[in-house]
């Protein structure tokens, strides 16, 4: 009976060997009859369903016990990507390079050798200009350095309770300020205003001294880092070398009331004078050639105009706003600047969030009594010219778009009942921004026209009463005083300290021997701030006088204005007629009102060079920020053209090296380099005022 069960149950293997034929033959006719039938799948699954791991079949030799068997998963943690690969790669490179700098000098002119047939490397930059002309230059003048606003480092000497621990850290410049903006912003903007134009109770910041102070914004962000070195580079060091940082939140006047800053530059002049036999070399940047500006009025009332012939030699202006710049404006009508406007709604909310509110801008620059010395000075006669040309003339500073406060009338409606209710209202007084509140038929007037760069004035007067009281206790800015007699405006700018910033209605000392350089940066592509399109912060929810805000859907090629911005010619922060107009026209008449002296005014303008990227000289932080032949308004500092002028003009040739096959020389650096039209905009400002 077994057996013939065993006859009747089938063999296993031969029916694995016939199932298995089956299987074949299966797929030997569906093969064919695929091969016969037309290509339905396109390219793209193909080529997935080809690079996709598809596990073989089982053989018949593996065991049951090998099928059930999971599978160990291989070590997670190598890693099998390109990219993983690649960074290998680059770090045993380097690692080589570091332990063997043999090696490193082997490769490195291998590559030189390979990229100079390709002319994808300049031997220019292998050397600092510095290094290149500290064979034929040595130092001559002393040079002091006079920063610019925000170019100056300030540190804690006094403090809250949440900077608790932080005595003399860095809260403005250095990683540190970083580390406090992260961990507590408010307590940061507590610290960094000022109570108006005075120390908040309890809260001391003072300027750091020495190079540290203004040669790294933070690691990796150079601000005068490079002219230091390169003046290091032929000669220069301590002795003869010195920069004399400032609490740059604050006005001329109270900085010498508070600090004794002109104090301590004309002591620190006389000394390195005195010391080295040379008369000195003050250089500056941004708002510190308006610092010294006054600064040459101040110390001819103290010790006369011999005193500047006897001591100062030059005076450089490296992109100084000498007639300001409308940027200073748009910070305290609304906090915002070109480089706000770019983020739009989206960067506003994200801002909003992180500071709570945005009337917190608006209020922290009021709140610096320096921003009010950039105002746009000359009034339109001046300011016509903002877009360099003389067929499209600039006539508003400040713009609202057509119906523009129909929209926004329910809306100041609605705040107005909201405020009523409130104690503040009922006092006429803002307690955010501390300003009485505009009245709706004063924002209905603002927001219906159009308005000049004097109009501008007379909206600030209305949208911040108590600020503009306080800045005209330091400044004038009565463009009506531009056409007047200089008999007239004798009898003002003499006695009256508030003229002494503003080189239109205060004429230059009565020297001869003085130099005075202006140089910058030119960019012809509009991206310097000219004006600005406003609107309504829709948004706005709460009791506040600051609901004017960029427009920033307002873009216009034709009209040059992009996310509500008017832009036009300059370095991009200061506008061309700004930083030239002084130096092309009215100080190149010696005898006349505004140089009533010979002091030698002379234009050095740089514009940017488009040079083959150096794969093995440019620096990383120098290629982020445009090349180091950049001419915009911070980097200029580090351009190469700019830095051969400043060198040769501060230095004197070595006694018997040829100075002839020199690209920059004593002849030609006092010679005007002018790329824009300049002079011909000066012209026609002058000649409107001889009209006038």
């Amino acid at each position: 009976m077994a057996n013939e069960t065993l006859n009747v149950m089938p063999n296993s293997n031969e029916t694995n060997v016939h199932h298995r034929r089956n299987k074949r033959k299966k797929s030997n006719t569906d093969e064919i009859s695929s091969e016969k039938s037309p290509i339905r799948q396109s390219i793209i699954p193909w080529l997935a369903s080809y690079f996709n791991y598809k596990p073989t079949d089982k053989t018949d030799h593996e065991s049951e016990h090998d099928i059930k068997k999971p599978k160990k998963d291989k070590s997670s943690w190598i890693c099998n990507h390109f990219c993983c690969k690649l960074l290998f790669v680059f770090g045993l490179f380097y690692l080589i390079m570091f332990l063997r700098p043999d090696y490193s000098i082997l490769i490195r002119n291998s590559l030189e050798d390979m990229l100079r047939k390709f002319n994808l490397t300049s031997e220019e930059f292998i050397l600092r200009p510095g290094q290149h002309l500290a064979k034929y230059r040595q130092p001559s003048m002393p040079v002091i350095i006079i920063p610019g606003i925000v170019s100056t480092g300030l540190e804690l000497w006094q403090g809250t309770e949440c900077t608790a621990g932080k005595f003399r850290h860095r809260f403005w410049t250095s990683m540190q300020m970083v580390d406090s903006i992260s961990r507590d912003h408010q307590c940061w903007l507590k610290h960094i205003s000022l109570n108006l134009r005075i120390d908040p109770d309890s809260i001391r910041l003072r300027p750091v001294l020495g190079w540290a102070a203004a040669d790294y914004v933070f690691p990796g962000y150079w601000l005068w880092s490079k002219v230091i070195q390169n003046l290091a580079d032929i000669g220069y060091d301590p002795t003869n070398l010195v920069t004399l940082g400032y609490d740059w939140r604050l006005q001329p006047q109270y900085l010498e009331e508070r600090d004794g800053y002109f104090t301590q530059l004309k002591f620190y002049t006389e000394f390195l004078r005195i010391k080295h036999g040379e008369k000195v070399a003050l250089l500056t940047h941004s708002m510190g050639a308006t610092y010294v500006l006054y600064f040459l009025r101040w110390v001819t009332e103290q010790a006369g105009d011999q005193w500047i012939d006897d001591n100062v030699a030059t005076f450089l202006d490296v992109g100084g706003p000498l007639l300001g710049t409308p940027k200073a404006f748009s910070a305290v009508l609304s906090g915002e600047m070109k480089d706000t406007a770019v983020l739009g709604d989206l960067g506003r909310s994200i801002l909003g969030k992180l500071v709570g509110k945005l009337v917190v801008f608006p209020k922290f620059f009021r709140a610096l009594g320096s921003v009010a010395s950039m105002f746009p000075r000359g009034g339109s006669n001046v300011w016509k010219e903002c877009f360099g040309t003389e067929k499209n003339s600039f006539e508003h500073m400040l713009t609202f778009p057509i119906d523009r406060y129909k929209h926004f009338a329910d809306k100041l409606r609605e705040i107005q009942e909201k405020c009523e209710e409130e104690i503040d209202y009922n006092h006429g007084f803002d307690s955010i921004l501390e300003e009485f509140y505009a009245k709706p038929e004063l924002i209905q007037e603002i927001m219906t026209h159009n308005h000049t760069v004097e109009q501008f004035f007379d909206v600030l007067k209305i949208m911040a009463p108590r600020y503009m009281n306080l800045v005209n206790k330091y400044y004038v800015f009565d463009s009506s005083m531009y056409q007047s007699k200089a008999d007239d405006k004798t009898k003002k700018w003499k006695s009256d300290s508030r003229y002494w910033a503003d080189p239109l209605s205060t004429p230059l000392p009565n020297v001869t021997d003085l130099k005075i350089y202006c140089m910058y940066g030119y960019v012809k592509e509009p991206m310097t701030e000219c004006g600005y399109s406003y609107g309504f912060y829709p948004g706005t929810d709460y009791c506040s006088s600051a609901l004017l805000l960029f427009n920033t859907s307002h873009t216009n090629s034709s009209a040059r204005i992009k996310s509500g911005v008017y832009l036009g010619p300059g370095d991009a922060t200061v506008p061309l007629v700004s930083l030239g107009h002084m130096c092309a026209g009215p100080w190149k008449k010696p005898g006349a009102y505004h140089n009533p002296g010979h002091v030698k005014a002379i234009t050095r303008e740089y514009v940017h060079k488009t040079t083959t990227f150096d794969i093995l000289t440019t620096r990383l932080e120098d290629a982020l920020r445009g090349g180091e032949y950049a001419v915009t308004h911070v980097e200029i500092l580090g351009n190469r053209d700019f830095l051969t002028d400043l060198l040769t003009i501060v230095s004197k040739p070595i006694a018997g090296t040829n100075q002839s096959h020199l690209t920059v020389n004593d002849d030609n650096v006092n010679e005007d380099q002018i790329y824009s039209n300049i002079r011909q905009m000066s012209k026609r400002i002058m000649a409107r005022q001889e009209n006038n």
